[in-house]
């Protein structure tokens, strides 16, 4: 771990333009990419053990949304970084797993690791007089920064509905954010209904119509279904070339 400047120092040292990065997930480490290929010192915060972010199931932060089920939904060369091609193993659409072993080899390969330290959050960031940050972390030490990135998504905070729906205090059933879903288990026998047709929402429809007694999926307007594949080829490969006409694009893409 590189020597990082601490706020009792602050007022004698030079100042040093140094980054730091809040999180590393997919936005953190592409992030620190950027910033090691320029030489700009910076030190990377991530609360779990591991890189990869919400994209780690069962993630010990305690805030990643990913479930057992989740794949992604574009593409596998449409997702990876360009200089760092996915592994041709991995299928159209690959799953949670795939996509935390590929950031974690994205780490490695390009070396950064010792960049990011784990299972340590940054709990305040406040502006100084000078121009500068002042961080706080969770273990407590006080840090100066000349920039900060912010990476840590916008998954981890579930929003429920608020108000609450009218006479959801009189429900005896369970009442649950796409956030808490683990897998089809929660759902095994149960008569589901599902608000919103978002790709958690889509996703979990599809786990409870194979799991649950009955599956419902509501929605407060209309919304176009595209299939993943059309003939033969991921929908984003097809959709987004730029030899199609503009209307067609927009057509295939929903």
């Amino acid at each position: 771990m590189s020597t990082i400047e601490t706020a009792t120092t602050a007022e004698t040292a030079t100042t040093e333009q140094r980054t730091c990065i809040i999180g590393a997930g997919s936005s953190g480490i592409a992030a620190a990419r950027v910033l090691q290929e320029r030489g700009i010192p910076f030190d990377c915060y991530e609360l779990g053990d591991r890189v990869g972010g919400n994209w780690v199931f069962k993630n010990i932060n305690g805030v990643s949304a990913s479930y057992r089920s989740l794949h992604i939904n574009t593409s596998r060369e449409r997702m990876e970084f360009p200089d760092f091609p996915m592994p041709k193993r991995y299928p159209d659409f690959p799953r949670h797993d795939h996509i935390a072993e590929y950031f974690d080899s994205f780490v490695d390969h390009y070396g950064f690791r010792d960049s990011i330290r784990f299972e340590t959050g940054v709990d305040r960031v406040g502006p100084r007089d000078d121009g500068r940050f002042d961080v706080r972390l969770s273990t407590g030490e006080q840090l100066v920064y000349s920039h900060v990135i912010v990476a840590n998504g916008h998954h981890w905070d579930p929003r429920m509905p608020e108000p609450a729906f009218p006479g959801s205090e009189d429900f005896n059933g369970e009442q649950i954010h796409s956030h808490a879903y683990e897998d089809e288990k929660q759902l095994t026998g149960k008569d589901v209904v599902v608000l919103g047709v978002g790709n958690s929402g889509m996703d979990i429809a599809v786990d409870a119509s194979y799991h649950a007694k009955n599956t419902y999926l509501a929605h407060r307007r209309g919304a176009h279904i595209v299939p993943k594949y059309l003939f033969g080829k991921p929908i984003d490969q097809i959709g987004g070339s730029e030899r199609l006409p503009g209307p067609i694009r927009f057509w295939l893409m929903g």
